[in-house]
């Protein structure tokens, strides 16, 4: 088994934290602008962050509601128990499965699990915070615990008892109520006998469970997951859920040698202002059942489920099914799937190295209803340069795909090498085909705002935008700077998030620079940026500075590299919000920036014809934009020659 994760989730359907501050903002991205297409994830980014549990296991809140969970080394098989707090807050507390008896005795702190709250206080390692800083509240088990009003006297005991398929006591359980035509709900705490109790106030409630029993060397696992509808009366109830009721989750593949590597279930029932949902990471070794949907409810319910299968390791052309089949509105009657590839998508991905040979990941999470809360990450390991086919559910489901490529620390977290992220994607079905890392490299697309006298945002040294945007990553050195009329206003290493407070109600023709190198483990290219930009802006109550890119695109350009021997055409182009170009111009280095020649454009076109010993190009543009923004980036080795 791989890994697994459990999340009981009960969330208010809210925007996550930086939404209106970067949404809204760059909510009128133009279509060729970048930023039209990523602005989902960075206007979510104040929500994201990695935490490394006291167990050495790393959570990862990622942007748009993803949760993903990291074993530590030789605890690959330990499970992750999740739920969202019941006091309103919805943080997000993840719990590995061996420390819950020791969460239960007191023996360990469940503050340490709280995932959100500790990323929201600056802290990435929750061994190590401060007692005095750990929250304040009171917890229910693992999570912070709901402010449920006192019971009355008409209150009755609810007795819940739960079972495996075979009628014994599964290894772990969640159980939920949750009261119909209210947002109240709870936890119920289940013993070692299977049974939990909870004193309800009378009326009609749905209860959520998951039962699980883990793998071992000779059963599979099973996880079942339902809800199941009860009234509380005058007198104490009790419920049992039959688990032998549930039908398998399942899916069948066109291809015969197809296996399933890892697969993902999902179920929620939601209201208009809240969501009860529970989610697990499940290997091949493990199997998924579902209970049938209960009639009458007030709750809306909604599923998904993923699988991912992949073809024999040692196949001449690999390939992977990442699927993902889904219902709003309700639970599916029979969830056992068949797929046709003719009814998918059938990419075939070149996955291209930028002069160093890579290794890395694909990441891809699919969107299967409008406003889904969550995102649910299959991933799988890839080799720059490789191939493979993968095949994806066609529209009307979306995909939010991120490739990663480079080094990668103890957590996983890529430091320094290459991403390239494409979201919201709908694709046809049929064959199809996608490159990933080609080049020329250039400047990356910047996002800035102005709040009242602030000038705040990122701005990324250096991006490929020859068809999908790649992002290279990890710097040896960066600045930038904020002047106006010569006078400098403010400086700053971090690129990715700064802000720049200005004087009250400061206004005129502002220049914004920003140097980077890098050094040459992932890549010999771009080993030195500048950008810089020179703009009008006044005192805001909220928008965002348009500050364009000259954009490169050249055929001749494959894994960041172009044959000296032939003429290559190269043609720019300028990512902006709303605005169009005057004027652009092109020069070239052939010595690393020492000297410099214009190239001659026409139209929006430039021929190189490369000298026999250079090595790299290095390039500069400049453009002057309709409203009088002008740009200046240089990239020292943009490509090489060979």
């Amino acid at each position: 088994m791989r890994k697994r994760s459990i999340i009981g989730a009960a969330l208010a359907v809210t925007a996550l934290g930086g939404a209106a501050a970067w949404g809204g903002v760059f909510a009128n991205a133009a279509e060729n602008d970048p930023r039209a297409e990523t602005g989902r994830a960075v206007s979510e980014a104040a929500a994201t962050g990695t935490l490394k549990l006291p167990t050495g296991d790393v959570v990862r809140l990622s942007p748009g509601g993803g949760i993903d969970v990291e074993p530590a080394a030789g605890r690959e098989d330990v499970g992750f128990v999740g739920q969202t707090a019941l006091d309103g807050s919805d943080d997000v507390v993840v719990v590995p499965t061996d420390m819950l008896d020791a969460i239960r005795s007191g023996d360990e702190d469940p503050r340490r699990y709280n995932v959100s709250r500790l990323l929201a206080a600056g802290h990435t390692d929750a061994a190590n915070v401060a007692e005095a800083e750990l929250d304040t509240r009171d917890y229910a088990g693992f999570v912070p615990a709901a402010q449920q009003a006192k019971a009355s006297e008409a209150a009755q005991e609810l007795t819940v008892s739960v079972s495996d398929r075979s009628g014994g006591v599964p290894d772990e359980s969640l159980v939920v109520w949750m009261k119909e035509g209210t947002d109240e709900s709870d936890v119920i705490a289940i013993g070692k006998d299977g049974t939990g109790t909870a004193e309800l106030e009378p009326g009609d409630y749905l209860i959520m469970t998951v039962t699980i029993n883990d793998a071992n060397e000779t059963e599979r696992g099973e996880t079942v997951y339902g809800y199941t509808p009860v009234t509380v009366g005058e007198e104490p109830a009790e419920l049992t859920v039959d688990a032998a009721a549930a039908a398998p989750v399942s899916v069948e593949v066109e291809r015969e040698d197809a296996e399933l590597e890892e697969h993902l279930l999902y179920i929620e029932a939601a209201t208009e202002t809240s969501s009860h949902g529970t989610f697990e990471f499940m290997g091949a070794d493990s199997d998924a059942y579902l209970l049938p949907q209960p009639g009458e409810s007030d709750f809306e319910f909604n599923f998904i489920y993923q699988p991912v299968l992949t073809g024999p390791a040692d196949a001449a052309e690999p390939y992977a099914y990442t699927l993902a089949f889904g219902e709003a509105g309700s639970l599916p009657a029979d969830p056992a799937y068949t797929v046709a590839d003719a009814d998918l998508a059938v990419e075939q991905t070149e996955y291209q190295d930028l002069g160093v040979e890579l290794q890395g990941r694909q990441c891809d999470y699919p969107r299967v209803w409008e406003d889904q809360f969550f995102l649910f990450a299959q991933c799988v390991d890839r080799a720059f340069p490789s191939q493979a086919t993968n095949l994806y559910n066609a529209a009307p489901i979306q995909w939010d795909r991120t490739v990663e490529a480079g080094l990668f620390d103890a957590d996983k977290e890529l430091t320094e090498g290459f991403t390239s992220f494409s979201g919201e994607t709908a694709l046809p079905a049929g064959p199809a085909e996608r490159v990933i890392g080609d080049g020329p490299l250039s400047a990356g697309v910047p996002w800035l705002g102005r709040t009242g006298d602030t000038i705040w945002g990122r701005v990324s040294p250096v991006e490929s935008h020859a068809g999908e945007t790649v992002t290279l990553v990890g710097y040896e050195t960066s600045t930038a700077t904020l002047s106006r009329d010569s006078e400098e206003l403010g400086t700053t290493e971090d690129l990715a998030d700064f802000a720049f407070e200005l004087p009250e109600g400061d206004q005129g023709r502002y220049t914004l620079t920003a140097e980077a190198t890098r050094g040459t483990d992932t890549s010999p290219f771009a080993v030195q940026s500048s950008l810089e930009w020179q703009f009008d802006s006044a005192t805001a109550e909220d928008a965002a500075l348009d500050l364009p890119v000259v954009t490169l695109e050249s055929e001749a350009v494959q894994g960041g590299w172009a044959d000296r021997g032939e003429p290559q055409e190269i043609t720019l182009g300028l990512a902006s919000m709303e605005n169009s170009a005057e004027s652009m111009g092109l020069e070239v280095s052939y010595d690393d920036g020492r000297t410099w020649t214009e190239a001659e454009l026409e139209g929006d076109t430039a021929t190189l014809e490369h000298p026999d010993d250079a090595a790299y190009v290095s390039l500069r543009l400049t453009a002057t934009d309709t409203v009088g923004t002008e740009v200046t980036h240089t990239t020292i080795r943009s490509y090489g020659l060979r």
